[in-house]
């Protein structure tokens, strides 16, 4: 670890938007956060709050970040909420440094996701002890028709009975259990088929319902139009319904990665 480098967890808000723009500068996705929606978005929705993060330091330039050191109410899991090292610093070991720093800080299982293609952030990972445990899949679905009965369901029907009884864990960024985003739940019914969705406008955060059912639950779903949906390798059903349903998968994927405490 180079001495020129400082470290501080909790920074002020400017420089932790100043380091992630930095970090994410020539990222594969790219980033056109103004600062009050990176704050809303960034440290809001996804509660990356400054007291969860760290930021380097070279000199007095924010050259680095990683965010999100908190532990998930789920219980299971402490989960890094983004890296970033701007690129006239890389492979200076600031990387490695706040990922330590997030590791020191981390109780129970890490829990991170990587873009596919993003060879070098998967090889620091996969060194520091991470494994790759699914791969996170994004759909636009075509808009479709339906005639079912959707009606609108009480949140609390989510966090009292779906969360709890559900077969599948929902990756961090969808799951309002730990993030702070508006979320509509609708009751799927048609005969003796009954499902759940849960929507943040044009994009489903979830799906709850039964296997064979997918291709139903996900035609159901696709009556809101447009509909982002995202969906795990983990459920293989549900990938292929919405493929059999004619939803075209981005181009942008993610690994989930998980290190064991």
């Amino acid at each position: 670890m180079s001495t020129q480098f400082t470290y501080r967890q909790n920074p002020p808000i400017q420089d932790l938007y100043r380091a992630f723009m930095s970090g994410f500068s020539d990222y594969i996705i790219p980033f056109q956060f103004d600062e009050q929606t990176f704050e809303d978005v960034f440290l809001v929705r996804d509660q990356n709050q400054p007291s969860r993060s760290i930021v380097a330091y070279d000199g007095e330039e924010p050259v680095g970040v990683v965010s999100g050191i908190a532990h998930l109410d789920s219980g299971w899991q402490t989960r890094c909420g983004g890296l970033a090292v701007a690129p006239h610093v890389r492979k200076a070991g600031v990387a490695t440094e706040l990922m330590r720093r997030f590791e020191e800080a981390a109780v129970g299982t890490r829990l991170l996701e990587v873009i596919q293609g993003n060879d070098v952030a998967v090889s620091l990972y996969e060194r520091l002890g991470y494994e790759t445990t699914r791969e996170i899949l994004y759909f636009q679905a075509v808009s479709l028709e339906t005639n079912a009965d959707m009606t609108s369901e009480p949140i609390q029907t989510l966090f009292d009975e779906l969360y709890l009884t559900a077969s599948h864990v929902p990756i961090w960024q969808r799951d309002v259990r730990v993030t702070q985003q508006a979320a509509e739940l609708v009751k799927v019914v048609e005969g003796d088929q009954t499902g759940f969705l849960l929507y943040r406008d044009h994009v489903l955060l979830d799906v709850f319902g039964q296997a064979e059912e997918a291709e139903w639950l996900l035609g159901a779903a696709a009556s809101r139009s447009p509909l982002h949906v995202t969906l795990t390798s983990d459920r293989p059903e549900w990938v292929e319904a919405a493929r059999r349903l004619g939803f075209v998968q981005d181009e942008i994927a993610q690994f989930e990665m998980v290190k064991d405490a």
